[in-house]
């Protein structure tokens, strides 16, 4: 039986879905061609791999469904706007924790700018979402696509040809996001738009 169009639409905005970008990011650094990659021992990758999974995967997916079945949010889907600023909010304080052991190791700042951008991201999210709805998942990818160019410009990390693919997912979760009804355009082009500021004011500080 062949799968309707919000049907995959649904599918993909989980699969895609941005609380999963902190940890395809670690792996992405971890993988490049920073020159101290080469002398990090594995235990090293293997603390920074299990923070990122444990603070930015693991506690927001248990708060979210222990959030759920106490009745603090109604779905999954954060439809409301205090269930996305709760959303925000989780992301936001687990990645500041995150990168506050990750610092704990002095690591250098390649290994933890990533963080940044998501807390910032977050900040900003929360700030703009009291006004305006936008898309979070749109807005996820955007600061992957622009943290990306950051990287390849202040470390020379990643082959350049991460960059348009995933201006390419991005564009598949927008088109996600609209075949489940979720969002109108404005509200995508709105979230891949203010993607940059988190880059932009790492840039600053």
């Amino acid at each position: 039986m062949p799968i309707n169009k919000k049907r995959l639409s649904e599918i993909l905005s989980w699969v895609l879905h941005p609380i999963v970008l902190p940890l395809v990011f670690t792996l992405l650094i971890l993988s490049g061609d920073y020159y101290i990659n080469s002398f990090l021992r594995p235990e090293a990758y293997r603390i920074i791999i299990v923070a990122v999974i444990i603070f930015t995967l693991m506690i927001p997916a248990a708060i979210f469904t222990v959030s759920r079945y106490l009745g603090i949010i109604e779905s999954f889907d954060m439809v409301s706007k205090l269930e996305r600023l709760f959303a925000i909010t989780v992301i936001g304080l687990s990645s500041f924790f995150c990168r506050k052991i990750l610092s704990g190791f002095e690591l250098p700042s390649y290994y933890t700018d990533f963080l940044t951008i998501i807390i910032i991201g977050s900040a900003l999210a929360l700030l703009i979402s009291l006004f305006q709805k936008f898309s979070l998942h749109v807005f996820g990818w955007s600061i992957l696509f622009f943290s990306l160019i950051w990287y390849a410009v202040m470390f020379q990390s990643f082959d350049i040809v991460l960059i348009p693919i995933t201006a390419i997912l991005a564009g598949v979760v927008g088109t996600a996001r609209l075949g489940c009804s979720a969002h109108k355009p404005a509200e995508l082009y709105i979230g891949f738009g203010v993607g940059f500021l988190p880059v932009l004011i790492l840039w600053f500080l």
